[in-house]
């Protein structure tokens, strides 16, 4: 168990309003590395968290709470969290697009744009976040993206990546990147559940290994599972459904990887679907619930899955 890394998305709960009443549990849930997530970029380079834009032509204009909050998360008294994170992207964004437009419109460069000046803005504004991760789940144009994350490196951040499909992408990325940036990309958090279901670390890594031969994947690689939820497409309740799994599940998906060289530890979607399970059931019934569970009990079984 020793060095695993045991990691959580963390979208809304771990934003201003709520972040401040959340925050001794988060601290204390046994978490290693929380991913704040989703940031997003629009087509001029401003970024924005979830719904929000947190800059405009390089300036932060979002609550200034916020980043003395996410250093308290980090190093406040109690805390497990050694490593916050922050993630670009997710599904049906066009996150990766713009960055593909800002680049070519620029001349196949991210100098002096504005999204290397928001990035910089970042990286000053938020001293607690020195990873950023890399969750492109369209657009898959990799001369842009690897310049992007070579741009962010010169910044000075860390990477991650995000993956569930496209393996020759993701590949052919790292060895760009471990060849202009040796030891950059510092691990994948792969996604082993809904669009990743049957997606085995081992696999992944032999991909990297044959990509790169000497390349070391020990402990590179995160597996995955995602907690129960309520998934609500849309404002008609009859079209809501749970998935996703409670604590027992999710120790049996992960247990299955625990024996894997490259696996590293775990991560887990998400701190808001733990925290908002409870009042989600209010909604519609789960009718496989989980009892009464938190976060604990999914780091639990995150910790016993990898023995």
């Amino acid at each position: 168990m020793a060095n695993r890394t045991i990691a959580a998305f963390g979208l809304g709960e771990v934003c201003p309003p709520k972040l401040a009443k959340n925050m001794s549990a988060i601290q204390k849930a046994g978490w290693t590395t929380v991913i704040v997530s989703l940031f997003h970029i629009d087509a001029f380079g401003n970024l924005g968290i979830n719904d929000t834009m947190i800059t405009h032509n390089g300036t932060y204009t979002g609550n200034p709470d916020w980043p003395g909050q996410l250093q308290q998360l980090l190093k406040g008294p109690g805390t497990t969290i050694t490593t916050l994170e922050a993630s670009i992207g997710g599904w049906g964004v066009q996150d990766f697009e713009n960055v593909k437009t800002i680049y070519q419109k620029n001349k196949k460069s991210f100098d002096r744009t504005l999204l290397q000046k928001t990035f910089n803005t970042f990286f000053t504004k938020f001293p607690a976040i020195r990873l950023i991760d890399m969750d492109m789940e369209n657009t898959y144009d990799q001369e842009s993206f690897v310049a992007f994350c070579q741009m962010l490196i010169k910044i000075g951040f860390g990477i991650t990546f995000c993956p569930y499909q496209q393996q020759s992408f993701w590949t052919n990325s790292l060895a760009a990147l471990n060849k202009s940036n040796p030891g950059a990309v510092k691990w994948w958090n792969l996604q082993c559940y809904a669009g990743g279901v049957g997606n085995d670390p081992k696999d992944w890594a032999d991909a990297i290994s044959k990509a790169i031969p000497g390349f070391n994947t020990k402990g590179f690689i995160l597996a995955s599972d995602w907690s129960r939820n309520l998934n609500q497409p849309n404002t008609n309740p009859s079209s809501w459904y749970w998935e996703g799994d409670c604590p027992p599940a999710v120790q049996a998906q992960l247990a299955q990887f625990a024996q894997e060289p490259s696996v590293g530890g775990s991560f887990l979607w998400n701190i808001d679907q733990i925290l908002n399970y409870a009042a989600d059931q209010k909604k519609k019934p789960d009718p496989q619930p989980c009892g009464v569970v938190g976060m604990t009990d999914y780091v639990a079984a995150m910790k016993k899955a990898l023995g």
